[in-house]
């Protein structure tokens, strides 16, 4: 379904460049695909074909595709709007699209070569993605950035792969599983690579500098998109294939990106910096929930994927009040150009950053609350220190932004401006995030359901 929208997207688009009405097509059909997903659930396989197993569409793999249908459709609202700043860029919808379609696939991906396919096919989206807006300097330097970069951590994905066929014969993973239990050596080393490989295309520390910079210079809607997608997909796939994987090579990659992301943006003042190592703090908390596979990920990433898009809706409709934007593309890049004198968006920021934080009873809470508490059963004590150390770090740049947030609401107030569609997407998401503490048992039961 979502490759019909594509093709028609791009057949709209070559004919009428209207960026908004494409949104809107995508929207529909994303949505279509996530009921179609959502009713085919009971429907599963464990192969593409009868000759072949490529994908395996599982009840493993459902709940993370759902989620990021969710995220495609939450993301691509924004667009279908007119706003002060909207820069034009006619094909940014169909290549969201084309995106959206690696971002599907590659949770259910069975076989080695074809994680390489689809990754690659998810990356030189984000790669043009990134560039689309080719008349912003900054943004064309982000995209070579990325593409240099993607393309160092693509041969890590494609050396692993070989050495894997050269010692089992095979790259498929439901065979590597069975032969990972009687010979884990002859796999390891091999593992290694590729989960340090995958780990440095989510742009996570030590592998991170490469991220920091991309999500810099690309215009602030698309770091919204680029700074979350591949994370999401990447680490899914990861979270189903955990038993496969080298787990010591997560474990470092753990405690390097809350060192690392806890302690560097204490020195930033660019707000799009700090947003991106926060990204790294918060997808470091979700790598050992992956390790042991337990549910706290589940809990965890639906609350930070929708605290991740209401910021960003926020900043983006934050630019609808600035008089002198920094660029057309990025109209705000430091934390003190952030006196928004609509009080509803910078209410909706500070509680954001809150849960951020983690205070009680927003969503950011009890997602570490489940995070913590699955380590603990698992009898890992060590990274739960961890955790609570560099989150109790991690809350000063997150109380510096408050803080001049927190400005705005002694300013006076001004009408409200831009879409009311808006408006009526940020009051959902709000409300969800406010009654999480509500819905997170029924989260858990509908998983229960769903993977067991």
């Amino acid at each position: 379904m979502l490759l019909i929208t594509t093709s028609l997207i791009l057949i709209y688009t070559a004919y009428n460049t209207n960026e908004q009405w494409s949104a809107r097509l995508t929207v529909i059909g994303t949505a279509i695909t996530g009921l179609l997903a959502w009713f085919c659930m009971d429907v599963q396989y464990s192969g593409f074909t009868l000759y072949n197993d490529w994908f395996r569409f599982t009840s493993t793999n459902t709940p993370i595709v759902l989620i990021i249908l969710l995220l495609l459709i939450l993301l691509i609202s924004y667009l279908t709007v007119v706003h002060r700043y909207t820069i034009t860029a006619p094909w940014l919808i169909g290549l969201i699209s084309l995106n959206g379609i690696g971002l599907i696939l590659l949770p259910a991906i069975n076989d080695l070569l074809i994680l390489y396919i689809v990754i690659e096919l998810q990356s030189y989206s984000l790669y043009t993605i990134t560039g689309v807006y080719n008349k912003s300097y900054n943004a064309t330097r982000g995209a070579m950035l990325y593409f240099l970069t993607g393309g160092i951590a693509s041969i890590g994905i494609l050396v692993a792969s070989v050495y894997i066929y050269a010692n089992a014969g095979t790259t498929n993973l439901y065979d590597l599983s069975i032969i990972y239990e009687y010979s884990k050596d002859s796999l390891i080393n091999p593992m290694y690579i590729l989960t340090g490989a995958l780990v440095f295309k989510m742009g996570l520390a030590p592998l991170h500098a490469w991220s920091i910079a991309v999500y810099n210079y690309a215009p602030t809607i698309v770091t919204a998109y680029i700074s979350i997608v591949a994370k999401v997909a990447i680490s899914g796939w990861l979270f189903i294939n955990a038993s496969l994987l080298g787990p010591y090579v997560l474990y470092i990659v753990f405690y390097i990106s809350l060192i690392t992301a806890a302690i560097v943006p204490l020195y930033q003042v660019n707000l799009k910096a700090i947003l991106a190592y926060s990204g790294i703090l918060n997808f470091g908390y979700l790598l050992l929930p992956i390790i042991i596979q337990d549910q706290s990920y589940f809990i965890y990433l639906i609350q930070y994927v929708i605290t991740h898009i209401v910021i960003f809706i926020c900043l983006l409709s934050a630019n609808e009040y600035i008089v002198k934007p920094n660029t057309r593309w990025s109209p705000i890049v430091l934390v003190s150009e952030l006196i928004i004198p609509n009080k509803i968006i910078s209410l909706t920021l500070i509680i954001c950053l809150l849960s951020l934080i983690g205070i009680p009873p927003l969503p950011g809470f009890y997602g570490k609350y489940s995070v913590i508490t699955g380590l603990m059963g698992a009898g890992l004590s060590l990274p739960v220190l961890s955790i609570i150390i560099f989150s109790v770090i991690a809350t000063y740049y997150y109380a510096f932004i408050i803080k001049q947030l927190s400005l705005s609401l002694y300013t006076r107030s001004v009408e409200p401006q831009g879409s009311k569609i808006v408006g009526l997407i940020l009051g959902i998401l709000m409300t969800f995030l406010l009654t999480y503490y509500i819905t997170v048992p029924f989260i858990l039961e509908g998983l229960t359901v769903i993977t067991y």
